[in-house]
């Protein structure tokens, strides 16, 4: 990939760049070639990828080829937007106005499915002297607040939504990206970090209403992940009003419910399953509720050490 910086390039050029043969990127270890002639794409990826290297003339292999193309409305609504990787539209077509949340949802499913033999966890994980610190939950648990929460203040981002754990050396492979967050989230984190670089929030999606935060820049001078492998693992569930809470867990319930948290063990089968057992195995794993975000940011800095 080229030497310059998203940043670097004006909006129209990224534009003009996604109509003809495409804008290369690379995020973490992945290259991505992305195309599309919707205008709609341009100003979100300038704002939020700025500290990517990308090339404005594409060549090359290239992990995913992604096409985001308008589709024509019909009598009763507005233009749509399809997503499209070799050939194929995993995703409905959605309105025009959420070509970009649709960008960051294909892209994730790209890396979930074509991660090769590494293990997929559906969780968020950030980074602290080489060990990670991995969050899973389901929705509304509150996971993607905390992550960009703690990636503000000083954690490293290695992604808001896959835990991506090499089957070898159990080392998290990072894969920083935009921190998505819905609904409240939005102004909790706008009001808690002013200086944030937020996307203008996207409303009526399948998720609620959308808003994404740039990943801080440290977060992508080392793509590598940790390298220590995972120290902890931490459940978390938001419970409005609910004072702090936390449980240790053993791990064979930790493993239980990563189990049920993660794409691909069926495919990689008792070498997958082996794998995820022995990165639990050297964890410490809690299950926390909380409704104060200053009270469980604390809590962590406190007690997930190396």
């Amino acid at each position: 990939m080229g030497s310059i910086l998203l940043g670097e390039i004006s909006a129209p050029d990224i534009d003009r760049c996604l109509r003809g043969a495409g804008l290369g990127l690379q995020v973490g270890t992945f290259r991505c070639l992305v195309r599309s002639d919707t205008g709609c794409l341009a100003e979100p990826l300038r704002l939020l990828y700025r500290d990517y290297p990308a090339a404005t003339s594409p060549e090359g292999f290239y992990d995913f080829r992604i096409l985001l193309k308008k589709k024509r409305g019909n009598l009763w609504g507005g233009s749509k937007v399809e997503f499209e990787w070799a050939g194929h539209s995993p995703f409905p077509p959605l309105p025009l106005a959420q070509t970009h949340p649709l960008f960051e949802w294909g892209l994730n499913w790209c890396v979930a499915t074509l991660s090769g033999c590494h293990t997929v966890i559906h969780s968020a994980v950030v980074e602290r002297d080489g060990r990670a610190l991995v969050m899973p939950g389901a929705p509304g648990s509150g996971k993607s607040t905390l992550c960009a929460a703690l990636a503000l203040a000083g954690w490293r981002l290695l992604s808001d939504e896959l835990t991506i754990v090499s089957q070898t050396s159990g080392a998290v492979e990072g894969v920083p990206r935009p921190i998505s967050l819905k609904d409240g989230s939005i102004d909790i984190i706008r009001s808690r970090f002013p200086a944030a670089d937020l996307t203008q929030p996207v409303v009526d999606t399948r998720k609620g209403t959308i808003a994404y935060v740039r990943p801080p820049a440290p977060a992508l001078e080392i793509c590598t992940g940790a390298d220590k492998g995972i120290g902890h693992i931490v459940f978390p569930r938001f419970r409005a009003d609910a004072a702090l809470a936390v449980e240790p867990i053993s791990h064979a319930m930790a493993l239980a419910e990563l189990l049920e948290n993660t794409f691909n063990v069926g495919l990689l089968g008792v070498d997958g399953f082996q794998s995820l057992a022995g990165v639990v195995a050297q964890a410490e794993c809690y299950a926390v509720e909380y409704s104060d975000l200053s009270d469980i940011t604390a809590w962590i800095d406190t007690t997930c050490k190396p």
